[in-house]
């Protein structure tokens, strides 16, 4: 097989640890990869070998560059990965540009170019007896009554079928599909689901329940502080029950949360995802829920039966360790890298 090389090569050191483990990827099969990201790389190898494949292109046909949130945006055989959002977030200006890739999409908006950055040496777990229910991450619920009476009207339609929300129907119901704001709707209508699943976890599971975020101290008393070292967030997440209720800017099985999560050597306890066409992934095989009913049911069955508990680790761990899902990716990123070559 020929050899392919990929660089990494955005500017600024915060997104590292967004990618988590996938820029520790050396080499997978006849894929070589480098990261030449950080400004101090970037400067000195990655945007020089750049400008040398734009100038010399039947000599670096091989070469694929990754860049991200459009700094810098690349064309030449090279792809852009936008986080944090769907393509609703790119600037106009870039709009046009055929390599813009995304690692979460929902249903009003099927990316194009849609990529799955799958874990990469997942740590193995401590399995403890005396485990916990641990969510990491942040909520910002923005005061807005159209917003108020959507959440009141279905809040228990919803909490009987999580999924409700990435449906159609619900949204041209209230004649807020074709909203220019829809996707504001979208995330705060998600933002209050978000806090009132909590909310009925901390009914049950106060002493059991580790909330990290400066976010929730507004709603929960004993939430502690934004955490951001990641030897701390590894040592919260392995071996623990870790929740994950998704992007809030769509569905996914795979992105950084969750990623990070099954990395640190976590069981992903995560609401059903609406997007599960996942050629590398049985989802049946992982912890899901798709009602409050079952969030409680299967967290009481984790907490308290430890063979249950091991099992699913070993079913988490046989989907996550398998190199082929990420040789897939940087396969589909080879492809769409040379979209705006022609």
């Amino acid at each position: 097989m020929k050899s392919k090389i990929f660089f990494f090569i955005f500017k600024f050191n915060y997104r590292k640890q967004t990618f988590n483990n996938f820029l520790k990827i050396k080499k997978i099969k006849n894929y070589y990869i480098f990261d030449f990201s950080g400004i101090f790389k970037y400067y000195l190898f990655g945007f020089p070998l750049y400008l040398m494949a734009c100038i010399f292109k039947s000599i670096f046909k091989n070469f694929t560059f990754i860049t991200c949130d459009a700094r810098p945006q690349l064309k030449f055989n090279s792809i852009n990965i936008w986080f944090g959002g769907t393509s609703y977030k790119v600037p106009d200006k870039y709009k046009n540009f055929n390599n813009n890739c995304f690692v979460i999409e929902n249903f009003s908006k099927n990316e194009k170019n849609l990529i799955h950055l799958y874990p990469f040496k997942s740590l193995y777990p401590n399995f403890r007896s005396d485990r916990n229910v641990i969510y990491i991450g942040t909520i910002n619920i923005l005061e807005d009554q159209r917003i108020d009476d959507l959440w009141n009207l279905e809040k228990d339609n919803i909490f009987k079928n999580l999924s409700v929300i990435d449906n159609k129907e619900l949204w041209v119901k209230y004649n807020l599909f074709n909203e220019p704001r829809f996707n504001y709707f979208y995330i705060q209508l998600k933002e209050r689901l978000r806090l009132n699943l909590i909310i009925e976890l901390n009914k049950i599971y106060k002493s059991k329940l580790i909330l990290v975020g400066s976010a929730f101290k507004k709603y929960f008393s004993s939430s502690y502080n934004d955490e951001y070292d990641v030897k701390k967030i590894t040592n919260l997440y392995n071996g623990n029950l870790c929740l994950d209720f998704g992007s809030k800017w769509g569905s996914g099985i795979v992105y950084p949360r969750s990623s990070q999560i099954v990395e640190c050597g976590g069981l992903l306890v995560q609401s059903k995802q609406s997007n599960n066409n996942y050629d590398k992934i049985d989802s049946n095989s992982l912890c899901t829920f798709n009602s409050v009913d079952e969030m409680k049911k299967i967290l009481k069955k984790l907490l308290e039966d430890d063979h249950f508990f091991k099992d699913q680790f070993k079913k988490q761990d046989k989907i996550f360790r398998n190199i082929e899902n990420n040789y897939s990716t940087f396969s589909k990123i080879y492809e769409i890298a040379r979209l705006n070559n022609e």
